[in-house]
């Protein structure tokens, strides 16, 4: 349980105690914010192991390397990535690293273990996500970095499903991107909104109400923002966006079917 809530709870308590239920009120009310003033403190101080950030930059450069040459676009989404996730210093030490590496030969089955002993599955489904985002970079996604994706996938312990689902919805979203770029006159309809709230779920239309309550519960237990706690406070918020969009699409897709 998190702090916000357990403190909520005790105050709660408390203030029936001491002034029923105007006591009961307030003490929930200072306990939660109290409890979140406390969760970001903490949250906000924690170091980032050094293993963590030399294994993010090796997978990175993984990535890179699959199409055999390094865009800048690369280089400014992975330095971005490190530092809204990990602060200067660590983006700094990173981009070093980087320099230092991307001309070797590098093990991702080697960085993915470092990773596998330190990240819960969560937060590794969170590293999988900026790894297609840096292979998506230049548009589109070739051959020989989706193998990569694979291979990395593989070594991080990462659920066929789960990595269908992340392949699934960057090229629904780049293809989309796509589309609207070459139609300026383009609408957001009804029928899109259907489509992508399907696509966030990782499932067809014509998918039964069970398989897609399933997927739902799937998604919403793996990509819970509780659960990040090596990735930075950008990861963290990002887990909160990504897990809003997956529940209010998932609204939707019940009011339209009646489930």
């Amino acid at each position: 349980m998190r702090s916000g809530c357990l403190l909520a709870i005790i105050f709660s308590i408390s203030g029936f105690i001491l002034a029923r239920e105007a006591g009961c009120a307030s003490g929930f009310i200072f306990g939660f914010l109290l409890g979140g003033f406390l969760e970001s403190v903490v949250y906000n101080n924690k170091e980032i192991p050094d293993t963590v950030i030399y294994s993010i930059t090796a997978l990175s450069a993984v990535v890179m390397k699959s199409d055999d040459y390094v865009l800048r676009s690369e280089l400014y989404l992975f330095k971005n990535f490190m530092l809204n996730n990990f602060g200067a210093s660590a983006a700094s030490k990173s981009i070093d690293i980087l320099k230092d590496i991307r001309n070797k030969d590098i093990s991702a089955e080697y960085y993915c273990n470092k990773l596998n002993n330190i990240l819960n599955y969560t937060e590794k489904l969170e590293v999988m996500r900026f790894l297609f985002q840096l292979a998506y970079i230049d548009g589109y996604l070739k051959q020989n970095e989706l193998s990569v994706l694979n291979s990395i996938s593989f070594y991080l312990q990462i659920r066929t499903e789960d990595f269908n689902y992340i392949e699934y919805t960057y090229f629904y979203y780049y293809q989309q991107k796509s589309y609207s770029q070459s139609d300026s006159r383009q609408s957001y309809t009804t029928t899109s909104k259907r489509e992508s709230d399907y696509a966030l779920l990782g499932v067809k239309e014509s998918d039964s109400d069970e398989e897609i309550k399933k997927a739902y519960r799937r998604l919403a237990v793996e990509n819970h923002p509780d659960k990040i706690e090596h990735l930075g406070e950008t990861a963290r918020k990002k887990a909160e966006e990504n897990f809003s969009k997956i529940n209010a699409a998932y609204q939707r897709i019940k009011k339209e079917r009646g489930i």
